[in-house]
């Protein structure tokens, strides 16, 4: 039993080295598992007669530009690399992708802060699964306290309940365990996606079922794309 348990404690080891050598910023190649599972149990929260969010008051060297998204592997870089196929995905669409682990989201929400102040006035979209999808609430409450809208928030399976803040425009959580809820301000749109009964979707392959890729990429694109002008 020793001898089994020291061989499995040296594989955990020599995966966690592996992972630690890796740019924290790229990964490698997610799995695929090749499983389609069912659709889950969607829940919206469209509050009835909500006034839309107030736009945000732009300085005069504000422009749109084009969309960011951001994407947050969950613990020791290991267990979230279906995020890694995500983001390649987004990127093959045109999209700017950057990753990280959930430990380097403070990073991100600096960049963000940082090219909002500067004008960049494009869609902010953030995207992570496990511990990851934890801090990316953790992000759009900071950016929330900076008055910087998020567009899209995506969450694969977090480990706790959140609140939605209400600088968020659409939120999707796909989830074993835990709703989103809204939180103080929110006037956006909420999609439960409970998945607890799904064949083949657990903790550690949910961020790399083909399916729920194809969805998480569907809204990104809708998120990403540029408002339509206005006919005068």
């Amino acid at each position: 039993m020793v001898r089994i348990s020291l061989c499995i404690v040296a594989a955990a080891l020599s995966i966690v080295a592996t992972a630690a050598r890796a740019d924290p910023f790229h990964g490698g190649p997610g799995v695929d598992f090749g499983r389609q599972p069912p659709a889950g149990r969607l829940a919206q929260y469209q509050p009835r007669g909500a006034a839309a969010p107030a736009a945000t008051k732009q300085p005069q060297t504000a422009v749109q530009s084009a969309a960011s998204v951001y994407l947050l592997r969950g613990f020791m870089n290991v267990f979230s690399l279906g995020i890694d196929d995500l983001a390649a995905k987004i990127e093959a669409n045109g999209i700017t992708a950057a990753v990280a682990n959930h430990a380097d989201a403070e990073t991100f929400i600096d960049q963000i802060v940082a090219r909002y102040a500067a004008g960049d006035r494009g869609a902010v979209i953030l995207i992570g699964h496990s511990f990851g999808a934890d801090a990316v609430i953790e992000m759009a409450q900071a950016l929330d306290r900076a008055d910087i809208p998020v567009a899209l928030l995506i969450l694969f399976d977090g480990t706790a309940p959140h609140q939605v803040p209400g600088n968020v425009a659409t939120a999707v959580n796909f989830t074993l365990r835990y709703d989103l809820t809204p939180g103080g301000g929110f006037h956006g749109t909420i999609s439960n996606v409970d998945l607890s009964g799904a064949d083949g979707i657990d903790h550690f392959t949910i961020d790399k079922s083909p399916s729920l890729q194809a969805e998480a990429l569907a809204y990104v694109l809708q998120a990403a794309a540029p408002a339509p002008e206005r006919r005068r």
